[in-house]
């Protein structure tokens, strides 16, 4: 597993890796941050952490209790059609997650409160081998709790 340093990243990953529709179609290759797109198999998942919110309230003392995270989910793939029956798996995987920790155990375990799907866009890397990347955006809101 990938060094999180307690990044929402880990809750990400967990879940990811937790669904067999998603691991027979990605395997493990489901990466934080960046990658690079001619050195890879595929299919693969990028997820980044693109803000995170801190939620503080009037007369609260220390650190925000809560955390709204957006996160990026970039899928790669050769075709289009399996991204598309991929998105679907991976929607269903991350989208109204029950409130708990994840991982459950380990050095980087997060309380989700929930993780809730936002929106999506495709797009199409013509610059990649012969046939092309089809690639999924699909964006989710998690909401860490900080006690």
């Amino acid at each position: 597993m990938p060094d999180f340093s307690g990044q929402t990243g880990s809750a990400i990953y967990y879940l990811l890796t937790q669904n067999t529709e998603v691991t027979n179609v990605y395997g493990t290759r489901i990466y934080p941050s960046v990658t690079n797109y001619n050195t890879t198999t595929y299919p693969m998942i990028v997820y980044t952490i693109t803000s995170t919110e801190p939620t503080n309230t009037k007369g609260a003392t220390g650190y925000s209790k809560l955390d709204v995270t957006q996160v990026q989910l970039s899928m790669f793939h050769t075709s289009y059609e399996e991204m598309i029956l991929a998105q679907k798996d991976v929607r269903a995987t991350l989208d109204y997650v029950a409130e708990g920790i994840y991982p459950p155990t380990g050095a980087y375990t997060n309380r989700i409160q929930s993780i809730s799907f936002q929106d999506d866009r495709q797009d199409y890397i013509d610059d990649y081998d012969e046939q092309g990347l089809f690639v999924s955006y699909m964006n989710f809101q998690v909401r860490q709790r900080r006690i």
